[in-house]
């Protein structure tokens, strides 16, 4: 196949509809073996559901040892086997977290110049391409290990549940005790490192438009120094003046000013760093998502109150591959779609997951090529709420209106609802949406003129008439069912 590479100009959206796909079961799902191949019906849908961005994980080489590790380690053969009681050694495709190098996967995805086509046929859309990055540890058999030993953590071989053979650690997180035997850690107090870890950034500016940096909290010099001072401080390493981050953004971004960085951090102090010393998104982890799990109003709403400022900036999802399925953890589909209503209407990055708005409760594990019993894993009802949800966030407004939280008063039960507008020069947007078990109803008070105002909501199709004067000074009657909410355009 002859590839004619073009270059066409997209730009990032305020607040991007992004949704990530991990690229072999992809491929496999679709039933076919080469990126290029990608029919363009395929991508049109995207378009079509306001999708802005695709994150296409898992599309740097890996090696034959973490191959063979996946295979044959008993601990990831029993999760297999409660994840996908039906797998075959077939089935097992390697972690793509265990990246020998950042060159493009030619044998299971694409050449880089397939990769480029890629990027051109959805930036050719308005749609944008992130890859991964991920910056702690490199593949136990990458190529660095035997030439460049002293770019990573090691010491005298004495400890064989942390240390591979030649004396280096696995990647990990000592503090948590966590230990990935398919990978070494990366020292990050070495500068030879730094260089060669901002070299490898610039091989995926190179390929996408944005970068989803995995851990990105677990190279920040107090967390390192925390898991592996006592050994490179030793060797004579010191810490350095700047986060590696500050460093490695501020040189991408000079070269590439338009590239974007989403940080993959689950401590809030941390993401505030992070976001100070240049990402552009943050996973809203232990903000939203912990607290939408925990289903407590209160704390949800509080926690969007508070964090008017930092919202923008959050990466808002319900599942992820991380994460178990949305209609798994959240107990129900209507509760996850419930939990996709508030992450999805509140400014910052919209994150969406394979599979997701098909309402499947079995996980896509980053190991395996598919889910199970894919054929009947899906929830109708799930699809026909994203099919209502997804076209109203195409709407300008979504990306470039101004949000406000407001409150809702006058009833004994309006506690059970949480309220927001989106306002811009030509729409104007109120969400309501109860996140509780019980149908509730109050008053919200808008800034709009005298006479006639109009609402439509489009979860429902439904338009409503109300007086201006009425809705300033005694509120807006809004009642919502259980798990539900609406979304109502008005003119002001």
């Amino acid at each position: 196949m002859q590839l004619y590479l073009c270059v066409f100009a997209a730009a990032h959206q305020r607040y991007p509809n992004i949704i990530q796909l991990s690229a072999r079961p992809w491929l496999y799902e679709l039933g076919i073996q080469r990126l290029a191949n990608v029919p363009d019906q395929v991508l049109d849908d995207f378009v079509n559901k306001g999708i802005d961005s695709i994150y296409l994980l898992g599309v740097f080489e890996i090696g034959e040892y973490g191959k063979h590790f996946d295979k044959t380690d008993s601990g990831l053969l029993n999760d297999y086997q409660k994840i996908l009681p039906d797998f075959s050694m077939e089935d097992v495709i390697g972690c793509p977290f265990a990246i020998v190098d950042y060159s493009v996967n030619n044998e299971e995805i694409a050449t880089e110049s397939e990769m480029l086509y890629f990027k051109s046929r959805l930036n050719k859309r308005g749609m944008m391409l992130y890859l991964d990055y991920v910056p702690n540890h490199s593949a136990v058999d990458a190529l660095l290990v035997s030439s460049n030993p002293d770019l990573f953590v090691k010491d005298t071989f004495k400890d064989a549940g942390r240390q591979y053979s030649n004396g280096i650690y696995y990647g990990g997180d000592v503090l948590w005790n966590i230990f990935w035997r398919d990978t070494l850690q990366f020292n990050f107090f070495n500068p030879e490192t730094i260089k060669y870890r901002i070299a490898d950034l610039k091989k995926i500016a190179k390929l996408a438009d944005g970068v989803r940096c995995d851990s990105a909290q677990i190279v920040m010099n107090d967390v390192f120094e925390g898991n592996w001072g006592d050994i490179v401080f030793s060797q004579g390493y010191q810490k350095p003046l700047k986060e590696f981050w500050e460093v490695a953004i501020a040189e991408l971004k000079a070269e590439f000013p338009e590239f974007k960085f989403v940080a993959e951090v689950y401590n809030e102090q941390l993401g505030d760093t992070l976001k100070q010393i240049g990402f552009d998104y943050l996973y809203d982890k232990v903000g939203l998502y912990d607290k939408l799990s925990a289903g407590n109003i209160d704390d949800i709403k509080n926690y969007i109150k508070t964090r008017s400022n930092k919202l923008p900036f959050g990466t808002h999802f319900v599942e992820n591959h991380d994460e178990a399925r949305a209609a798994a953890h959240f107990g129900s589909t209507y509760v996850a779609d419930a939990a996709a209503l508030i992450s999805f209407t509140l400014p910052g990055m919209r994150f969406h997951f394979q599979g997701q708005w098909l309402g499947r409760k079995n996980k896509l594990e980053i190991h395996l090529r598919r889910s199970y019993n894919m054929q009947k894993d899906i929830d109708q009802p799930t699809i026909m709420d994203y099919d209502i949800l997804l076209p109203i966030l195409k709407d300008p407004i979504w990306h470039e209106g101004e949000w406000q939280y407001i409150e809702i008063n006058g009833t004994d039960d309006c506690w059970r609802l949480m309220a927001w507008t989106w306002e811009s020069k030509t729409q104007n947007v109120l969400v309501v949406i109860n996140y509780s078990d019980q149908y509730a109803f109050g008053f919200v008070k808008l800034d709009v003129h005298d006479g006639t105002i109009v609402f439509e909501d489009k979860m429902i199709g439904e338009k409503y008439e109300r007086n201006g004067q009425e809705i300033r000074n005694n509120g807006l009657y809004v009642g919502v069912d259980k798990y539900w909410g609406s979304i109502f355009y008005y003119n002001k």
